[in-house]
């Protein structure tokens, strides 16, 4: 299976590999519009990690969103998938390399090279291949005005509601809408808000459960608010309350911290879950 997923791969590269490389003279006007913003977007992904810079990287990256895109056009694609990709190149690089170093991605640009055209393009399929299973579950968050994600944003409000309600109301006293801090949260699966270290981890729970990426996400962002719950209800004004949702102080977090959101998420899921199924 992975093999042929791989030849298959290699085929879609050979159709598109020609339009990558010149992009003005063999794309139409859809195509080089979805070019230029997967090559805009590229540059800004993660930008913390010198891995990131590489342009082998960058060109493996490009690949990937754009024949996943071209192929799925019913969504295209969508700013945020970038980011997205990103975690499956990082397993498959860290499969290949002794003693990577999973915290802060430190490797040198000839250590990636020399692993060689044919395990490059190995871990490219197999990101691409993981990448297309994940959007499978999720591909209806990005359709025309992201309705999905409106949603879910919807979900986690009704999860807060039923939880902890003298939370909920403060953010309704102080008139902060949940799209205001919790759209980034949906539409990249705290890619922003964690170290990759911690997504790694995270994701792998996701995939361990059944349509985890729709479902026990909201219960995971939902417990991410609530561990901030008390913090925030001694603020007082909106401003304070905005900036501090939207940059959380979790960059010093370990995977303990992690396990215990899970944790946590797992329990209001279980105890709650049937109750906002009937709402």
């Amino acid at each position: 299976m992975i093999k042929r997923k791989k030849q298959e791969y290699k085929e879609a590269c050979d159709i598109y590999n020609p339009l990558l490389d010149n992009p003005s003279k063999n794309m139409n006007q859809s195509e080089i519009n979805i070019y230029k913003q997967i090559n805009v977007d590229i540059p800004r992904t993660m930008p913390e990690y010198k891995l990131f810079s590489f342009p082998k990287i960058r060109q493996m990256m490009m690949r990937i969103l754009y024949i996943w895109s071209m192929r799925h056009p019913a969504s295209g694609y969508v700013q945020g998938f970038n980011d997205l990709c990103t975690p499956f190149l990082i397993i498959f690089i860290a499969k290949c390399i002794k003693n990577f170093d999973m915290e802060n991605l430190n490797i040198e640009e000839e250590i990636l090279l020399g692993l060689g055209e044919e395990t490059l393009f190995d871990i490219e399929a197999d990101s691409y291949w993981c990448f297309t299973k994940m959007m499978d579950r999720i591909q209806n968050n990005y359709t025309n005005n992201q309705p999905g994600i409106t949603k879910m944003m919807k979900k986690m409000e009704e999860i807060i509601k039923v939880v902890d309600i003298d939370l909920y109301n403060f953010l309704e006293l102080h008139e902060i809408n949940f799209i205001q801090f919790s759209f980034r949260w949906m539409n990249c699966y705290l890619m922003r808000e964690f170290t990759i270290k911690l997504i790694v981890r995270l994701w792998d729970a996701y995939f361990s459960e059944d349509d985890a990426f729709n479902n026990f996400h909201l219960f995971v962002c939902a417990s991410l608010l609530l561990n901030f719950s008390e913090k925030l209800k001694k603020m007082n004004d909106f401003q304070e309350i905005i900036m501090f949702l939207q940059n959380l102080p979790v960059n010093k977090w370990s995977l303990d911290e992690i396990d215990i959101l899970l944790a946590k998420a797992y329990q209001i899921s279980s105890v709650y879950g049937k109750i906002l199924k009937e709402k």
